[in-house]
């Protein structure tokens, strides 16, 4: 209720900025655009595309992501030789591989989903690597004495006390894939998708237009985030007795 109470509270004080200065939009005026493009179905199915790319991209960042992340956990040789290349993915923002992808895959949504794939598994790499070398010893000295060896160790012990850094890893890597979605659809305009539409309307200058999709796309992003990640990150908070 407090955030609530918040964000009406802002929004109150850039509509009354906006009677005072021409050159503020109006937060209203936003406000039923959003609500206007909301109701349309070229909007809605623009949404879809977008929604099902990001779907195929994040799949592929969760194998991915967490099985190198778990070689690179477990095999110290491996984390050597590849443990920078994967803070060096990280690093490289979403929209410095659409180039690359559109050199590989063309003007496809192929393109756009490679960019989600880069754009968001070194993160997933890098907390999951963390999480199983973070493992406190106390924990696995306790499973040595109770008889677990070698293989059981990791997947019984160890991967399970990583799972709430894979989780946080997870929830990150949305915000950074959605962002490099977005960036693959603006440079690529010849797919429908939200980007693709906020790239069309820039080109009519319509600040008030502009600025609806830019708040849907990232409406519909913290929906996501909320009620799957933020849910399974308590979730696994609770199962794990760190809430």
């Amino acid at each position: 209720m407090r955030k609530l109470a918040l964000w009406l509270l802002v929004l109150a004080v850039w509509e009354t900025l906006s009677r005072v200065s021409p050159w503020i939009p109006s937060a209203v005026g936003i406000l039923q655009r959003v609500a206007a493009n909301l109701t349309d179905t070229e909007i809605l199915s623009s949404l879809g595309r977008s929604l099902l790319r990001m779907a195929v991209g994040f799949l592929g960042v969760f194998v991915f992501g967490i099985g190198t992340g778990l070689l690179l956990g477990k095999f110290r040789l491996l984390d050597e030789i590849f443990g920078t290349a994967a803070m060096a993915l990280h690093a490289m923002p979403g929209a410095a591989w659409v180039p690359l992808a559109i050199l590989l895959f063309g003007l496809t949504q192929w393109a756009v989903i490679f960019t989600v794939l880069l754009g968001a598994t070194g993160i997933v790499m890098v907390t999951t690597s963390t999480g199983i070398k973070e493992v406190p010893p106390l924990l696995l000295r306790a499973a040595r004495t109770m008889g677990a060896r070698g293989t059981k160790i990791f997947w019984h012990v160890v991967v399970p006390s990583a799972v709430p850094r894979i989780v946080d890893g997870l929830r990150l890597a949305w915000a950074f894939g959605w962002r490099a979605l977005m960036a693959g659809e603006l440079m690529i305009g010849s797919l429908k998708g939200m980007g693709e539409i906020l790239s069309r309307v820039a080109k009519r200058r319509d600040l008030h237009e502009i600025l609806a999709f830019m708040v849907i796309i990232a409406v519909v992003s913290m929906v996501i985030d909320h009620l799957l990640f933020r849910r399974m990150e308590r979730l696994v908070k609770t199962r794990w007795g760190t809430a």
